[in-house]
């Protein structure tokens, strides 16, 4: 049995990606895993606090995760000393990434564009339109009725709809 969770390690291993190819969130998920954290008990090497602990890169570049690089660091001494080295020009500071909000900001967009286009609001093609609101995720859906409707019901009384329209 032990013989397979080896075997397994090391085809997981021979698979990373270069680092150079991964996202900082991942870069940051790999320095806490089991294989490539810091040696030690998780205590913060500046305060010794040992609540909200991460893994803190000491030169300040999360591509450098070689374990002489990593220490241990509570979130509120971390982001400190990210901020020094910052000043002193050191390390790269880390990219927030979040791709979903991205995507979901244009899905949101377009699924109201094509409502609009049902409506009549908007001129467009009614058959994108429909193919449109049928791709869209039900959570986007969702979203974009949780917003919508507070300001339609603002402006068109209780119940949110114009001059009789059904919708």
């Amino acid at each position: 049995m032990k013989e397979r969770i080896v075997k397994q390690r090391v085809v997981m291993n021979a698979t990373r990606r270069p680092v150079h190819l991964i996202s900082d969130r991942a870069k940051r998920y790999r320095a806490n895993s089991e294989r490539d954290r810091p040696p030690g008990r998780r205590q913060c090497g500046f305060c010794g606090r040992v609540k909200n602990i991460g893994v803190h890169h000491v030169d300040g570049n999360e591509s450098h995760g070689d374990t002489a690089n990593l220490m241990y660091a509570c979130k509120s001494c971390n982001g400190k000393v990210g901020a020094l080295l910052k000043r002193a020009r050191i390390g790269r500071r880390v990219v927030q990434t979040n791709p979903a909000k991205g995507s979901r900001a244009s899905q949101m967009k377009a699924y109201g564009d094509a409502i609009k286009v049902m409506r009549g609001q908007f001129d467009g093609d009614i058959a994108s339109a429909v193919a449109t609101i049928q791709s869209t995720p039900p959570d986007v859906r969702s979203a974009y009725t949780s917003r919508s409707w507070p300001v339609r019901r603002q402006m068109y009384g209780p119940s949110g709809r114009q001059g009789g329209l059904p919708f």
